[in-house]
């Protein structure tokens, strides 16, 4: 070391010069690699490829005879096990179609639509068939329509504020699990255009909780008719009650307690007249009032 100073080398201004040099190579392109930007155009070419070839070949299997619907299975829980009149009426009208067309989910809509029908699920079940699934609504209670000579013109299922008719056979599926009030056409015809009143609200509420006797079995009740009073709150509510020969009319709105107690009092009277051997011809009247009931010949 002493030789190189001696023959004039510095070395404090190397090391000087050698911390000032940096650790790393530092390279800074000003464009991308022209080998990134051919292999980027190619995917997104190659990606429009396959899209186009998909799209060709879903659209070319909605003409293929193989996938034209045959067979539509349908599995049916809830307020009936048979299927509605109208969902088979549907099932019957989109037979030949392909299943690969949009024909699966305007069917699913088109279901969905029935009034008896709360849920439905439509599935493709290759490569001919389709399986729809149908929960069917548990109805409290129907509006019947019916005429002055006791013909049904209609049924009705009350949803919400609305009256959605269904068929007689669908009405026919629920046997007499579900309690049925009768109104006249002119009636039903306003509550078509109006909604419910409350007087029809307060009608529906009684029947609905009359639905079962003591021991939760069917039916106190053989018959129910709210007879309107448009424009005047409650009308008339008439209960048939077969098993004890009597007919109950209820002349204003009252809780169901009472109509409870109403009820058991008619059965009461008819028990001790039948005990007494009184000879009762003939079907019985009741009017029911907030305060009171009243046997009338």
């Amino acid at each position: 070391m002493d030789n190189a100073y001696s023959n004039g080398f510095d070395y404090d201004a190397y090391r000087t010069n050698l911390h000032d040099e940096s650790p790393y190579a530092l390279y800074v392109e000003t464009e991308p690699r022209r080998s990134v930007k051919v292999l980027h155009k190619r995917t997104m070419i190659l990606i429009a490829i396959l899209a186009l070839l998909l799209s060709v070949t879903w659209y070319a299997m909605r003409h293929v005879p193989l996938f034209d619907l045959k067979r539509v299975e349908f599995s049916v829980s809830g307020g009936f096990s048979a299927v509605p009149e109208q969902a088979a009426v549907l099932a019957q009208q989109v037979m030949g179609q392909s299943i690969m067309s949009g024909m699966p989910s305007r069917l699913e809509k088109s279901l969905r639509a029935i009034p008896v029908v709360q849920e439905v699920k439509v599935h493709r079940r290759f490569f001919s068939s389709l399986e729809v699934r149908l929960v069917i609504i548990q109805p409290q209670l129907f509006l019947a329509t019916v005429s002055a000579d006791d013909a049904v013109e209609a049924i009705h299922l009350v949803d919400s504020q609305a009256l959605r008719e269904i068929s007689m056979r669908d009405y026919s599926m629920y046997g007499n699990k579900v309690f049925v009030i009768e109104v006249s056409p002119a009636y039903a015809e306003h509550l078509k255009r109006y909604g419910l009143d409350d007087g029809v609200r307060q009608a529906i509420g009684l029947a609905t909780e009359m639905g079962m006797d003591e021991g939760d079995r069917y039916r106190i009740i053989g018959r129910i008719r709210y007879e309107e009073s448009l424009g005047k709150g409650f009308g008339n509510l008439v209960m048939d009650l077969p098993a004890y020969q009597s007919r109950l009319f209820i002349r204003e709105p009252v809780s169901e307690s009472r109509l409870h107690d109403a009820v058991r009092l008619i059965k009461l009277e008819r028990e001790t007249d039948a005990a007494r051997n009184i000879a009762l011809i003939g079907q019985l009247r009741y009017d029911l009032y907030a305060q009171s009931l009243v046997r009338r010949r």
